[in-house]
């Protein structure tokens, strides 16, 4: 390939991020770098494989096959190309994918793809890499991590690419994670878990680039918690939590006979931890259950959720409203707003929160894993004049900048601050709507997850005056 001809000119937090990059390589260290969401993370790859390492034989992993192509988009269309890049996507034979990865300067692959071919490799060829750079490096950690506490193959890969320095990128390495055996359980930060498989690291944090231009780019987001009141969920949400605290007796009852140290760890931690105790698994199974289906009381609508609520003793399934509240106020809040997005766990929720928007004289877009041409989708949101909303569910919404959009609404809330902060983020600033059901543990679970974003975020969130 000729010398490339480069169409973006860095700013100048992130020309601090590749001299403090550089820096740290030089003395053979690995670098990992929090840098929030819109921040230029594709900028400071390309910077790497052009500027910094023109002459490193580098590998670049990206977790998704969308993010591949993408990325490939990207940095060949977009930012002008990079001399010696070849990419390895889904339908290339092991045989030619080993080829490519020998005789490639900048090699794009997704971690799956990856590791197969570096099973059946000469070693030689993986050892071959000076540098990898990962990109959302914070989701090679599992939620709950026992035997295996890194995603499926991250393992494998890293112990492939033990004599290459890492560089691992990340919109955000503020959670934590939980790592069990039989006889204890520990809630870890991620970074500290990510700094085990990454030895002789350098961190780079966001706060390193007070005194740039940063503050000029970035873009805060408003939060709200919008209540929504259902009697029958509210007296549903009460039958459960009670069910609830009787199987959390029930697994403490059984640790104190059985595993009394377990037990007190797990009352450092929090009532969340009881459910991966080591007890019999129809104790921690009632349990799991019944946090399971209260998570689906908030996120379903209510002809899915009935097949759930059933078999619960004293829930009346006929007192169930017929029009979920929730979406009526997503009709509501959408009726407002140019262009709204909203994001729910359930597709069928989604679907219906479309058919609702729609005879409401909304056009709707529907955005989820099972949708194949997701940039056709964004595209007709984009441009479309009139009053718009998307709906996406969790699996669509990956890998989504939607700065067009005004108000984003999060349709049932999780409880991983990581995944609402970078959910809020997917419209670049505007008005984040959590809503939630009045007088139900939804309440303190939002309320929960909206302070702790504020406090670990606090350059792009805020709380809307009301």
């Amino acid at each position: 390939m000729s010398k490339v001809d480069r169409k973006i000119v860095p700013r100048g937090y992130q020309k601090l991020i590749l001299d403090l990059i550089k820096f740290h390589l030089d003395k053979d260290k690995s670098v990992i770098l929090e840098l929030d969401c819109g921040m230029g993370k594709r900028v400071i790859t390309y910077e790497l494989l052009t500027s910094l390492f023109p002459e490193k034989k580098i590998l670049l992993i990206v977790l998704s096959s969308s993010s591949l192509v993408e990325t490939k988009d990207f940095l060949i269309n977009e930012y002008g190309g990079v001399e010696g890049f070849n990419w390895i996507g889904p339908g290339i034979g092991n045989s030619y994918a080993q080829k490519m990865l020998k005789d490639s300067r900048v090699i794009l692959c997704t971690p799956q793809k990856l590791a197969n071919i570096l099973q059946k490799a000469p070693a030689s060829i993986a050892e071959s890499f000076d540098l990898v750079i990962i990109n959302e490096v914070d989701k090679l950690i599992r939620r709950v991590g026992s035997k295996r506490v890194l995603v499926y193959p991250w393992t494998t890969i890293f112990e492939k690419l033990k004599k290459s320095l890492v560089i691992g990128m990340s919109g955000t390495l503020r959670d934590s994670h939980y790592v069990l055996d039989q006889d204890q359980i520990e809630m870890r930060q991620e970074l500290d878990t990510l700094m085990e498989y990454i030895p002789n690291t350098e961190l780079i944090y966001m706060d390193y680039l007070a005194g740039t231009d940063v503050g000029d780019f970035t873009k805060e987001t408003s939060v709200e918690a919008v209540p929504v009141f259902d009697p029958s969920l509210a007296e549903i949400s009460s039958i459960i939590g009670g069910q609830l605290r009787e199987a959390y007796k029930e697994i403490q009852l059984e640790l104190e006979r059985e595993n009394p140290s377990y037990l007190k760890q797990v009352q450092k931690i929090g009532p969340q931890a009881l459910l991966q105790a080591p007890v019999s698994e129809e104790v921690r199974g009632k349990a799991q259950s019944l946090t399971l289906i209260r998570k689906y009381l908030f996120a379903m609508v209510p002809q899915q959720l009935k097949k759930f609520l059933w078999k619960l003793p004293n829930v009346e399934v006929s007192n169930l409203s017929v029009i979920p509240q929730k979406i009526l106020k997503v009709v509501e809040i959408a009726q407002s707003t140019k262009k709204t997005v909203v994001i729910c766990s359930y597709i069928t929720t989604a679907k219906t929160v479309v058919n609702f928007l729609t005879k409401a004289k909304i056009k709707s877009f529907l955005l989820t894993g099972q949708i194949f041409d997701k940039n056709a989708v964004l595209q007709a949101f984009r441009n479309y004049d009139g009053q718009a909303a998307l709906i996406m569910s969790p699996v669509g919404e990956r890998d989504i900048d939607l700065p067009e959009a005004e108000k984003l609404i999060i349709f049932d809330c999780v409880r991983t601050t990581k995944t609402v902060y970078q959910q809020l983020k997917r419209i670049r600033g505007g008005h984040g709507i959590f809503l939630y059901y009045e007088d139900t543990y939804e309440a303190k679970k939002v309320n929960s997850v909206i302070n702790t974003i504020l406090e670990r975020y606090p350059w792009s969130t805020k709380l809307i005056d009301v």
